[in-house]
């Protein structure tokens, strides 16, 4: 799918209609909304929702229930940076790098709130 289409489709998604659950072998699930689903199936990006669950039992996120995650480019080559905030403003608590990704969007941002995996959008 194209970035053009993947951003129209992005701007439709306020509230969700139904919460959807993101399983990870041995970590309990995170649930995502409508908007983070449409991300992941329509990406190919379960992988995305793979580290983001992944990283919930680490002790930096341990009492952190408003977590900021971005998912960028780096450059023009397909590299990306993933981070991880408790707000905004502040500096990261994780970060990975990532030396290929075909993600189409040059970046993505999902709060995760109480293990609920949501578009800023979808607030």
């Amino acid at each position: 799918m194209d970035t053009k289409t993947i951003t129209k489709e992005l701007s439709q998604f306020h509230g969700t209609a139904e919460y959807h659950k993101h399983l990870f072998p041995g970590i309990s699930p995170i649930l995502i909304t409508d908007g983070c689903k449409y991300i992941r199936d329509s990406c190919n990006a379960y992988w995305l929702f793979d580290a983001l669950l992944s990283y919930q039992t680490h002790n930096a996120l341990r009492d952190v229930n408003f977590q900021v995650w971005e998912f960028r480019r780096l450059k023009k080559d397909l590299s990306r940076v993933l981070t991880c905030r408790q707000d905004s403003d502040k500096k990261p608590i994780i970060t990975q790098f990532i030396e290929f990704s075909d993600f189409p969007l040059d970046c993505i941002k999902i709060w995760v709130i109480d293990k609920v995996a949501l578009l800023p959008s979808e607030y």
